[in-house]
């Protein structure tokens, strides 16, 4: 039983703190080694200059691939995984592991989707472990595997900031272990990245860009926020649309991945730049606006975050910050032929928050990943279109605001 006297609060404080800086490094070491994987893989059996008939007979492979790995026992809510560090309970290892591979199969094989599925499986399974043997009481346990948690996703969002909020039980704010496990995290994330694959960095950041808002920027740039968190709005509702199509007529855990590579493989046969993750791809995309005018912008921004809902919604596991990312630049971008004088920059910006802050449902959270994925150069549109996801986000029912990020 822990000592409750006052003279032992102190020690209880630093031993946690001690224990969330070291399980922060693990986790944002394992973090980096699990994303390092996915995209070696992903390189692997992507080369440049992959012919499109070859497109939908390798999705359709990841498809059967995550299919196995459903029936083996992976765990199919990346929300449960979430959960279980709030209340870590003795669990079975191959679960956590199956769900795992299951992810990294997932983002190797185009998923339009982020890697953030087995990140949390691996670093969940991990700090509730940790937490079971070295938490004294139930208070205690759940501090040590929210802190782990929080370490590796601080590391996976190079922010630390961005994992406390995501690890923190629902209703409450993260602990100073959180900060510490996310600061330790990050540092180890990027450490680990590095070693293992020079530049591996380079692939997830997207170039840092600075505006100089002018007197009305600010305002303005909720319209493009508006605008990405309207894609934002399409994720989920079509997600929670296709989970419930699924529960009521295809209930096997097999071949709904199965019919989600499917769907993958024809829409990316069609157009290659839907596939994968898609904040690699939002230079080209905006590209192809500046050619061809905003039409393609919203059909590009409206077809990635459908492409999303179906993969995360057919049980293909991962996370939906990248792809949500490129609907709110692609949306964002074509409202540049709306607003006159918007900043390109501010527009683009403003709308990756929105769509972000919708599709996770927190604007806390979108509001500090977004910092790292685009810089803090762009402070002002990011806020601007956290209000925006907040604003709408405020108008929904609640059957589409419930959960988190990773939630139906």
């Amino acid at each position: 039983m822990t000592d409750t006297t006052p003279a032992a609060a102190p020690r209880l404080t630093l031993y946690l703190a001690v224990i969330a800086v070291a399980l922060g490094l693990a986790a944002g070491a394992i973090a980096a080694a699990a994303y390092v994987l996915m995209i070696d893989l992903q390189g692997l059996i992507w080369p440049d200059e992959t012919p499109r008939w070859m497109i939908l007979p390798m999705t359709l492979a990841g498809g059967v691939l995550i299919g196995i790995t459903a029936l083996m026992g992976a765990r199919l809510a990346v929300e449960d995984e979430i959960a279980q560090v709030h209340d870590p309970k003795p669990r079975h290892g191959l679960q956590a592991l199956w769900m795992t591979l299951g992810s990294i199969v997932a983002v190797a094989f185009a998923g339009a989707l982020g890697p953030e599925g087995g990140i949390i499986a691996l670093v969940s399974a991990l700090s509730t472990m940790i937490a079971l043997k070295l938490g004294r009481e139930a208070s205690e346990r759940q501090a040590i595997a929210e802190a782990g948690l929080a370490g590796g996703l601080a590391g996976f969002y190079g922010s630390p900031l961005a994992g406390p909020v995501q690890a923190e039980a629902p209703g409450t704010a993260p602990r100073i272990t959180h900060y510490l496990a996310g600061f330790a995290g990050v540092l180890a994330f990027i450490w680990t990245a590095e070693f293992l694959r020079e530049g591996a960095l380079s692939v997830m950041y997207l170039p840092r860009f600075n505006a100089e808002p002018q007197t009305y920027d600010g305002l303005i740039a909720i319209v493009p926020g508006i605008a990405g968190a309207l894609g934002g709005l399409l994720f989920i509702w079509l997600r929670l649309r296709l989970t419930e199509a699924y529960a009521a007529r295809l209930p096997n855990v097999f071949l709904q991945p199965v019919l989600g590579g499917l769907v993958l493989g024809l829409v990316g046969t069609a157009a290659p730049i839907l596939l994968f993750s898609g904040h690699n791809e939002i230079g080209e995309a905006l590209a192809l606006g500046q050619e061809d005018g905003p039409l393609i912008l919203i059909v590009l921004g409206l077809a990635k975050a459908a492409l999303c809902a179906v993969c995360l919604g057919s049980r293909w596991l991962g996370g939906p910050i990248f792809p949500l990312c490129f609907t709110g630049a692609a949306l964002g971008g074509a409202m540049l032929y709306v607003v006159p004088g918007l900043d390109p920059l501010i527009g683009v910006a403003a709308g990756m928050t929105g769509a972000s802050t919708v599709g996770l449902k927190k604007p806390l959270l979108a509001g500090a990943v977004m910092i790292f994925v685009i810089g803090d150069g762009l402070l002002l549109p990011i806020f601007v279109g956290a209000i925006a996801g907040w604003i709408v986000l405020n108008r929904l029912p609640d059957k589409l605001t419930e959960g988190g990020g990773f939630a139906h």
